[in-house]
């Protein structure tokens, strides 16, 4: 009886080990790889130093396809970023006049000019001016990202999933952009999101 007595403790201090190995191996461990987003920008008061095009033809008018076709004929990363900011414009001011639809699917076509406009200008190594307009381009990228994000906080619930990924576009080309800015050791524009 003295030895199940003298063996007593190690048992329950062998048995209280094990209790805590396997309550730390079942409990659910977080890890988050990035760090948790600041409080909300509020987008109506930031400004990014980029100048839009005043407002054009809107898609729905009816000259819109004529300016739609003389724009396929432009191949240039200038003006695929001309086209782009024309298209966020026309987009933002079909939002703001309620026409949600169109203005999603206008904005959606904005950010693909934009994008082509980076893919033009990457393919272009060796221009001279190619370092200046990819600054330019990643100021266009923010500003574009501007107008988004202030849509997105107005858009109706069921549409803010398409708009948020019509938002990626614009934060890769800025990526990119910068990217390529800081491998020529040239100056990038401030990231205020």
């Amino acid at each position: 009886m003295r030895k199940k007595l003298a063996a007593l403790p190690i048992f329950l201090a062998a048995f209280f080990i094990l209790a805590i190995s396997v309550v730390r191996t079942a409990s659910v461990k977080y890890v988050f790889s990035q760090e948790p987003s600041p409080a909300p920008v509020n987008f109506e008061e930031l400004n990014i130093d980029y100048s839009l095009p005043e407002p054009g033809l809107a898609p729905d008018n009816i000259f819109w396809l004529v300016q739609a076709v003389i724009d396929m004929g432009e191949s240039s990363p200038e003006s695929y970023l001309e086209n782009a900011d024309v298209r966020l414009v026309a987009g933002k001011q079909m939002f703001e006049n309620g026409k949600i639809e169109e203005a999603v699917a206008v904005l959606e076509k904005a950010e693909l000019y934009l994008k082509q406009s980076y893919d033009e200008v990457v393919s272009q190594e060796g221009s001279p001016e190619r370092n200046e307009f990819l600054y330019t381009l990643s100021l266009a990228s923010l500003k574009h990202r501007e107008i988004l994000e202030t849509i997105l906080v107005h858009a109706p619930e069921d549409g803010r999933a398409v708009i948020a990924r019509i938002l990626d576009t614009p934060k890769i080309v800025y990526e990119n952009s910068a990217s390529e800015l800081v491998s020529l050791g040239l100056s990038v524009p401030k990231y205020p999101f």
